[in-house]
């Protein structure tokens, strides 16, 4: 018997990539699934319900059992939609995995409120849409949700709206599992390293190119990127998503999980550093007196004014 026997499971984004393999993965391990993708572009727009449709066959083929869904969970009617087809084929919902996303890389001086709006409304909004629309059915027997965040979110250089949008899933997460985990729900958030930058268009790329190599910033802090510029193939971020579902990480709760590569990680919320304290609070005159700028700023270096250029 498999980790997921009897349980089902909705995956956004599941036609191509991550979410397909999270898909074949969770279904070769017993679960239902629901399908669910729009078909469209990586930058949005469009559809094609065969890709949702293939990975349904390719689950069948193998034995399993899985319906296609094809609504954009941008809209709150969409990720109910989601939620809806899973009870009315299934009767019930274990696990909400949440994939989708588009990425729309613009420097910040050329991005319109269409870019910014369309990749928070795929990227933050929709998560919360099938969250919301499938919270009260998990309260009822436990469950997980999952979420894909990225490591653009603690900053990317030319995805501004990206960058806040998966750093938004991050506390949406950590919300959702403060709020449910009495009800024995779990909601956890995966930053896998990824390719994004190699979808940027030209004019993004080539600033992204001259800032790390003529100033020395690179497009994300040193300490996110890959030594060996490994990325995780899908297969491997599809595992972790599916673990995190499992009662092996019964004890994971309102976490992110980085991974790189071979490398997989916790990632610690982040800790208060240099408190400073003043007797009646802070004013103008106390932040300009001398000793508390040293303190907070002794050796704290501007890190994205960067080498100046040759």
């Amino acid at each position: 018997m498999g980790q997921f026997e009897g349980k089902v499971a909705v995956i956004t984004g599941a036609g191509r990539g991550i979410g397909r393999d999270t898909a074949l993965l969770m279904a070769a391990e017993g679960a239902k699934i629901v399908v669910n993708d729009l078909g469209g572009g990586p930058q949005g727009g469009g559809g094609d319900a065969s890709f949702a449709q293939q990975v349904v066959d390719e689950i069948r083929a193998a034995g399993g059992t899985a319906i296609a869904e094809t609504s954009s969970v941008a809209s709150m009617a969409g990720g109910t939609a989601v939620v809806e087809c899973a009870l009315d084929h299934f009767g019930r919902l274990d696990f909400v995995i949440n994939n989708a996303g588009i990425i729309r890389p613009r420097l910040i001086t050329e991005m319109s409120e269409e870019d910014f709006d369309t990749i928070i409304a795929v990227n933050l909004k929709g998560y919360f849409a099938t969250i919301r629309a499938g919270a009260a059915h998990l309260k009822k027997h436990g469950g997980a949700i999952v979420n894909l965040s990225s490591p653009s979110g603690f900053g990317h250089l030319g995805m501004a709206n990206y960058s806040a949008a998966k750093e938004g899933v991050v506390g949406l997460t950590r919300s959702v599992a403060r709020e449910l985990g009495e009800f024995g729900v779990r909601c956890n958030a995966v930053r896998p390293i990824s390719q994004a930058t190699t979808m940027a268009i030209p004019e993004v790329f080539e600033t992204i190119t001259y800032q790390i190599e003529k100033l020395g910033i690179p497009h994300l802090s040193n300490q996110w990127l890959s030594p060996n510029g490994e990325v995780p193939e899908p297969h491997s971020v599809a595992a972790v998503l599916a673990w995190l579902c499992s009662p092996l990480s019964e004890n994971i709760n309102g976490r992110e999980v980085y991974i790189c590569g071979n490398q997989i990680a916790l990632v610690q919320e982040p800790e208060l550093i240099r408190n400073q304290f003043r007797a009646g609070g802070w004013t103008w005159e106390g932040l300009c007196d001398p000793a508390v700028t040293r303190a907070l700023t002794y050796d704290v270096r501007n890190r994205y004014t960067g080498r100046k250029p040759d």
